[in-house]
């Protein structure tokens, strides 16, 4: 279930809470500093003086008041720079330190959310749904190709080293992932291993089962989620996620909505060069007579189709 106004005003407080952590944590060391290096204090002191100063003058119409001031401030801090780094500290000792240095911690960049705060929210989802704890197994250090038929296992490597190609070139390559195949052969596992190391490295990923996706799309259209457990911008969380996952598609109920829909998701990431991946058990001639032609020349044109040929390798490793 996504998360709630509440819980995303638990996630804002957290931001607050950690940009006053770090403000506080950088004045210690500036004290720290005052203290071993006591010149210090004099330059921020004058800095903060001619500064006043000039701001003074302007206010009092001297329109010429901040000329040179550029220069004298750059010479006093090219002096104190120089004076920690002479006693061993890096030179940015005393500056906050943020979690992220792109929005300052505030979660915000320009009044649009940073990606520190989509990938907050995204991680929220994940560990409501569990799959966070899934993907500390599902991930590509655990991938173990004995569990498939030998039949299988020369197609499952060749899967494998696709879904390796699409992470490592994720950022620089915009690829689509269609998995086909019968229950239990591997696509939620290999959805996973992709998720994992996309996650790892920084971007921003969205799972969702088919039946939950739609679900959570009709409670926002419809206007049916009375407890307000649904975020105004799921539909943005849907189109901008750099990675989406849809687990099982097909598993919903096919009707009109669910038509449309997919083709507004699949159409949207697409004209914003955002990659999907989709798993189903359903064949290509199942999904053409469930989906509208319109999805299904989407799914066989933009998407790179791979087939897990496989029985339920679940039971093969219990």
């Amino acid at each position: 279930m996504p998360i709630t106004d509440r819980e995303f005003k638990k996630i804002l407080d957290d931001y607050d809470h950690r940009r006053m952590v770090h403000t506080e944590e950088a004045r210690k060391r500036l004290l720290e500093l005052y203290a071993k290096i006591p010149p210090l204090k004099a330059i921020d002191d004058k800095i903060a003086d001619i500064s006043a100063e000039s701001a003074a003058k302007f206010i009092q119409g001297d329109r010429k008041a901040f000329e040179g001031l550029k220069e004298k401030i750059n010479s006093l801090s090219t002096t104190k720079y120089s004076l920690i780094e002479e006693n061993g500290f890096p030179r940015d000792y005393a500056q906050v330190r943020y979690d992220c240095p792109d929005c300052q911690d505030t979660g915000y960049i320009n009044n649009e959310r940073c990606h520190c705060l989509r990938q907050h929210i995204i991680n929220d989802l994940y560990a409501q749904s569990n799959i966070i704890a899934s993907l500390d197994e599902q991930n590509f250090a655990h991938f173990n190709f004995d569990v498939y038929s030998e039949e299988a296992k020369e197609n499952m490597k060749k899967v494998y080293m696709a879904a390796r190609d699409f992470t490592d070139k994720f950022a620089i390559k915009y690829t689509n992932m269609l998995f086909l195949g019968n229950v239990g052969s591997g696509k939620t596992f290999m959805s996973n291993c992709i998720a994992k190391e996309l996650l790892d490295r920084g971007f921003s990923v969205l799972y969702f089962s088919s039946f939950n996706l739609f679900d959570t799309l009709a409670k926002v259209t419809f206007n049916r989620d009375r407890d307000n457990e649904v975020p105004p911008d799921t539909y943005r969380n849907v189109y901008e996620a750099d990675l989406l996952i849809i687990d099982d598609l097909g598993t919903e109920t096919p009707n009109s909505f669910v038509r449309s829909q997919l083709f507004l998701i699949l159409n949207e990431r697409n004209l914003r060069q955002k990659s999907t991946v989709i798993s189903s058990n359903l064949s290509i001639e199942q999904l053409k007579d469930n989906y509208t032609e319109r999805v299904f020349s989407r799914l066989l044109s933009g998407y790179d189709m791979f087939r897990f040929r496989s029985s339920d390798i679940r039971l093969s490793s219990v």
